[in-house]
């Protein structure tokens, strides 16, 4: 049992499809508990609450599903105590027959209605109501370089490259960050991946590229160079990026970060009236760690989420 201190740390999700008769969502039952509930289960050690969530329901259902908006989380006490399950909303990668079992005996795929009809607990139907409200959408990841080498030691490291700060390297606690990055990455499930030219920035998203068979497309616009030498063209090619369909990841630094968040403010009306930037899109990022806004057809961002490696 996962708990942070006592408390009982789980995950779960909305999973939504396309039915015939508009959106599904799918409804498992628990054969020990005798209820009806949504996809969800306890984190295992050390694993993180996104990458148990896709974990739980493949699990469940046996689908492998993609992370949309977050739903928060719910609060209770089981069998004497707390617990927090975080919810996200959901998408079906795709699916295969669960042989039914002591765990889930039955899964059920049901619109909103029928749903609300069948599940045991009022916390659920909420987060059903809430998951349908949402359109499906595709995510826009940025994402700052996992930790790197400082600066000065890279320079006293005896490295041919030493003298080029573009080529510095991650330290080893950003090349941990960098694997720990794939299932978290994995989770959003992004088909295009964008990289500062700079290596530290490559390198944080090689292994997910690696893992997924994905080539990357370097930046120099992206780099700490390139937006010294011309922020206007840094801002033009996250215009250009924006325009691209599909799910996306693009990597790059923290003194870039306030020009690519503040130009997908701009193009996105996400901007306060005021004119700064919403609390979620806060350039200050923490190395390894990202923004995910989650786009609707129409382009526009329906949820902004963060998170941390």
């Amino acid at each position: 049992m996962a708990a942070q201190g006592k408390r009982v740390e789980a995950a779960g999700v909305v999973l939504v499809r396309q039915g015939e008769s508009g959106p599904e969502v799918a409804v498992v039952h628990r054969a020990k508990r005798q209820d009806w509930s949504l996809p969800k289960g306890k984190l295992e050690a050390g694993e993180r609450h996104d990458v148990a969530a896709i974990r739980e329901t493949l699990e469940e259902t046996g689908v492998r599903c993609v992370l949309g908006p977050s739903l928060g989380s719910r609060k209770y006490v089981a069998l004497g105590l707390p617990k927090r399950v975080r919810y996200w909303r959901a998408t079906v990668l795709d699916a295969s027959y669960r042989e039914p079992d002591r765990e889930v005996d039955e899964v059920r795929w049901l619109g909103r209605d029928d749903a609300h009809a069948l599940l045991t607990y009022d916390d659920d139907r909420l987060l059903v109501d809430q998951a349908l409200a949402l359109p499906d959408t595709v995510p826009t990841i940025v994402l700052r370089h996992a930790r790197a080498t400082k600066r000065a030691k890279w320079k006293e490291s005896g490295d041919p490259l030493a003298a080029v700060d573009s080529e510095r390297t991650l330290n080893p606690y950003g090349v941990e960050q960098a694997e720990r990055l794939v299932p978290v990455l994995d989770a959003y499930r992004p088909e295009l991946v964008v990289s500062s030219s700079a290596r530290r920035c490559r390198d944080t998203v090689a292994p997910y590229a690696a893992a997924r068979g994905l080539p990357t497309r370097l930046l120099h616009e992206l780099s700490e160079e390139g937006a010294r030498e011309d922020a206007a063209l840094t801002e033009q090619v996250v215009r250009d990026l924006l325009g691209a369909t599909g799910s996306a990841v693009w990597c790059c630094h923290r003194p870039v970060l306030p020009i690519v968040l503040g130009t997908v403010a701009d193009e996105l009306g996400l901007r306060r009236d005021n004119g700064s930037l919403p609390n979620r899109l806060n350039p200050r990022m923490t190395p390894g760690s990202g923004i995910v806004l989650h786009r609707s057809a129409d382009g526009r961002v329906q949820a902004i989420d963060r998170f941390a490696t």
